[in-house]
C-alpha cells in the first residue's frame, strides 16, 4: 500500500466512497456542484484509486465546515484519516493572518468523536454550546 494525497475526486468515486461506508449516494448533479464549490479537499489514493476523502466547505470568512470524511474500511487504522484532517487544518491555518479567527465545525459520525478530539475539536453539548443539529430534506 502506497498512499498518495491529491485534491480532486470525481462524482463517481465520491459516491462510491460514501456508499462503501453505508452512507447514501448524493444525486450526481448535486454531488458535482458540491465538489466544485468545495474550498479544499483531500483525497487519499492507492494506485490512483481513491480510498479516502475529506472536504472543507467555507463561507470565505471565518466559518469552516469539515464534511464527508471517509476512509474505506480496509484502509482504516493506517493514519489516512489523521493525515487528511491534518492537511485540512493546515490549509485553514495557512489562510489566516495575524488576528484572524476561524471556526472549524463538523458533524462527527456516531462513535467517531474521540478521533476528532485529538485535533482540538470539542464534543457537543458542552458548557458553551448545545448539541449539534442537522436535518436532511429529501424530495
Amino acid at each position: 500500500m502506497e498512499i498518495q494525497y491529491i485534491h480532486k475526486i470525481s462524482e463517481k468515486d465520491y459516491n462510491r466512497l460514501r456508499k462503501a461506508v453505508g452512507w447514501f449516494e448524493i444525486p450526481s448533479k448535486q454531488a458535482e456542484i458540491g465538489l466544485k464549490h468545495t474550498a479544499f479537499q483531500v483525497v487519499a489514493t492507492d494506485n490512483d484509486t481513491p480510498v479516502g476523502m475529506a472536504r472543507l466547505v467555507s463561507d470565505g470568512g471565518y466559518v469552516q465546515y469539515i464534511a464527508d470524511v471517509v476512509v474505506l474500511p480496509g484502509y482504516q487504522g493506517y493514519g489516512i484519516g489523521k493525515t487528511m484532517i491534518n492537511k485540512i487544518m493546515d490549509f485553514v491555518d495557512k489562510g489566516l493572518e495575524d488576528g484572524d479567527k476561524a471556526l472549524v465545525c463538523l458533524m462527527a459520525a456516531k462513535g467517531k468523536e474521540q478521533f476528532y478530539k485529538r485535533f482540538g475539536l470539542e464534543e457537543r453539548p458542552n458548557d458553551n454550546y448545545g448539541a449539534g443539529m442537522s436535518k436532511w430534506i429529501i424530495k
